[in-house]
């Protein structure tokens, strides 16, 4: 605001500068003093008097106009002064929600993932071509420098005497060109491919929410630990303050001859020590914030602020249908639908395949390169048909993918049985894990409340030379554990509902909602 101020008051300046303003009128320029009051000037009376009503008249309108134009550009600038200074003082600490929204926006392993979806879609498009016409055009110039000759009998080609003739038989230019259209009627292999789209479809996106989840995981993970380790720093500073108060009180004793020096000596170390502590945890704050941005997709060096007021979030913690909610469970599923369409595709490979095509040729052939565009040596020549083909053997090649293929679904079939299994021991192991962090919540809770009851006791005992520096000590001590047990407790149960969420398969959905409303 105080910037917002200076400003202000430097275009005021700027506009009312002089205590002077020129009036000009018919009878020259004169000179007048004016007040620092927008709007408020002061006129010689000798002037007044030496005019005519309508240059009265003229002098109003005149420092009216002058008067509105610098009124509005003042607003203008003051207005935008203000609305600056809000914008840049309502930069707010980043809470969980915008965090897992800055992360999905902009990490790039989760782009990457994404593009999956685009690259299945075009894979379906691939298999679907092969439904669609097939359209080919073909173009050839041939030059035989050796005629290729046939024997014949040689009654056929009049020389009676010889058994056989060698006949030339071809010629010695050949150009042509031509189309060729075919269009699969029947094939049930590649049918069954196109007709499994959606599921592939499908696959990429359960793969995908798979991929969010654990992004959506990893920040929160981060996030509270970034809210632990700050809250230690507070916690370590404020018991780092105690003790220079403690250390300001032992050295009043120290002077006085009431305390020993190794004891006022040992309270200097470990005042030290506590400083040396809240340095390394600062340290590891950074580093942890560095990784942090690393997850949200934005450069490591940014000055991120997370909300380090650790509140605990309310969340539904019932089981639900665990089977339909997790995404790995609906991915095994997935898996097994997709192999048991690769066997039948497999041996729908041994049903017939019918075609039908359409081709078209313009060729000629002569002897003399001067004849290539002559038109009698060109001719055309088309066909349409249906072909059909089936294999009949190929060395039980067919039979052994198939046997590959059993294999693998047996294999997924096992796998998805321990994916449930999984499922629900995840479920089991964090819900009673919530419920062992809520209890220790609880009572270290109430530790901490009688903690800064006893430290604060000892201390006004300690100043009235009743009380040992030695208890002293070990009721900050425990006054520092009580705070740091309090804190991780309450990380805790945020991490042990986040994994509730996560065995339930609501990470996206519920935890989401409840990050949000909280």
């Amino acid at each position: 605001m105080t910037a917002t101020k200076n400003i202000s008051n430097k275009i005021f300046k700027t506009y009312f500068k002089d205590s002077l303003t020129r009036i000009y009128l018919r009878a020259g320029i004169q000179k007048m003093p004016m007040s620092l009051h927008v709007g408020e000037y002061r006129l010689h009376t000798s002037i007044l008097d030496q005019n005519s009503l309508s240059v009265k008249n003229q002098l109003k309108i005149d420092v009216m106009k002058r008067n509105q134009n610098r009124l509005m550009k003042l607003i203008f600038t003051i207005a935008f002064c203000i609305t600056a200074n809000q914008l840049f003082s309502q930069a707010s600490p980043l809470n969980m929600n915008e965090a897992i929204k800055i992360a999905i926006a902009n990490n790039n392993s989760l782009k990457a993932d994404s593009m999956n979806l685009l690259v299945t879609d075009y894979q379906n498009k691939v298999q679907k071509a092969d439904l669609l016409p097939q359209v080919n055009y073909s173009g050839k110039t041939e030059y035989n420098p050796a005629i290729a000759s046939q024997m014949l009998p040689g009654n056929l080609v009049g020389q009676p005497g010889k058994d056989y003739v060698a006949v030339p038989f071809g010629s010695r230019y050949a150009m042509g060109s031509g189309i060729d259209v075919t269009q699969t009627l029947l094939r049930k292999s590649t049918r069954i491919k196109v007709n499994a789209a959606g599921l592939n479809n499908s696959i990429a996106q359960t793969k995908h929410k798979l991929t969010t989840e654990e992004l959506v995981y990893q920040v929160a993970t981060s996030y509270y630990a970034l809210q632990a380790n700050a809250e230690l720093i507070k916690t370590t500073r404020r018991d780092y303050f105690n003790l220079k108060e403690i250390l300001s009180i032992a050295k009043a004793q120290f002077e006085n001859g009431t305390l020993k020096r190794i004891d006022y000596e040992s309270l200097q170390i470990n005042t030290a020590n506590k400083l040396s502590y809240l340095n390394q945890l600062q340290t590891d704050y950074n580093d942890q914030l560095a990784r942090f941005n690393y997850l949200l997709g934005i450069p490591a060096d940014s000055k991120t602020i997370i909300d380090d007021s650790i509140r605990l979030i309310k969340g539904n913690v019932d089981a639900g249908n665990l089977l339909l909610q997790r995404e790995d469970v609906h991915l095994s599923s997935q898996l097994i639908e997709s192999k048991e369409v690769e066997i039948k595709s497999i041996r729908a490979e041994a049903q017939p395949v019918i075609s039908s095509y359409f081709r078209f040729n313009y060729q000629s052939q002569f002897n003399d390169a001067n004849k290539a565009f002559n038109s009698n040596y060109w001719y055309k020549s088309s066909s349409v048909g249906v072909s059909a083909s089936i294999s009949l053997f190929d060395g039980y090649r067919r039979k052994n993918r198939v046997s590959v293929a059993q294999s693998q679904l047996l294999q997924l079939k096992f796998q998805n049985e321990q994916t449930k299994q999984l499922a629900n021991t995840e479920w089991l192991t964090a819900t009673e894990m919530l419920r062992k962090d809520q209890q220790q919540y609880d009572i270290t809770s109430k530790n901490l409340e009688l903690a800064e009851q006893v430290f604060i006791s000892r201390k006004a005992l300690y100043a009235e030379g009743v009380s040992t520096l030695v208890e002293l000590l070990d009721a900050e001590s425990e006054l520092s554990e009580s705070r740091n047990l309090h804190i991780q407790s309450m990380i805790n149960v945020q991490t042990s509902l986040l994994n509730v969420y996560k065995a339930k398969g609501t990470l996206l959905t519920e935890y989401l909602s409840s990050v949000e409303n909280n």
